[in-house]
């Protein structure tokens, strides 16, 4: 049984990474997401200076998101242990809240696109849905329930969605 569980959570996992939130919803669910709050108008530029400590600031925070992402992966897949999981997942909840203030502020470059202000209204609500499905996560995250947790997994993690739109190639 561990090893088909196993087995789900990996497919599952690799099909967020590979096939993009989208695909990899539709695989999990029939479910659509929670409507989004109204975008706020386009954030101001700032001066260089901030901009460079705002694009280390959003660097940091996808790392960190980066790093809780691949652990709560493997404590669903079964390759490590759940006693850690409401860390991983409370840690991309918060994620997710700093990574959207870290955008308020008009500061291109980093990974960028400079299309993340001039499209605002789209950026900003994937952003605010990320939010919403992350807390969701967490919250899930606090019963233990990894099953629960695995689920929510896909709509708490629209990374590859939004970087295929607002990420420059690396």
């Amino acid at each position: 049984m561990k090893l088909v569980w196993r087995k789900s959570a990996l497919f599952l996992a690799a099909a967020l990474c590979v096939l993009g939130f989208q695909a990899a919803r539709a695989l999990a669910s029939d479910q659509a997401p929670p409507p989004s709050p109204p975008a706020s108008p386009a954030p101001a530029t700032v001066s260089q200076e901030d901009a460079d400590a705002i694009i280390l600031d959003r660097q940091l925070v996808m790392q960190q998101l980066d790093k809780d992402t691949k652990a709560l992966g493997e404590i669903v897949a079964g390759i490590s242990p759940a006693d850690k999981m409401a860390d991983h997942a409370k840690g991309i909840a918060k994620g997710a809240k700093e990574a959207f203030k870290a955008f308020e502020q008009n500061a291109p470059g980093g990974g960028s696109k400079p299309d993340v202000w001039t499209n605002w209204d789209d950026f900003s609500k994937r952003m605010q849905a990320f939010v919403t499905a992350s807390d969701a996560m967490a919250k899930a995250s606090e019963t233990g329930n990894v099953v629960a947790v695995s689920e929510l997994m896909i709509p708490a993690l629209p990374c590859k969605q939004c970087h295929d739109v607002y990420r420059l190639k690396k």
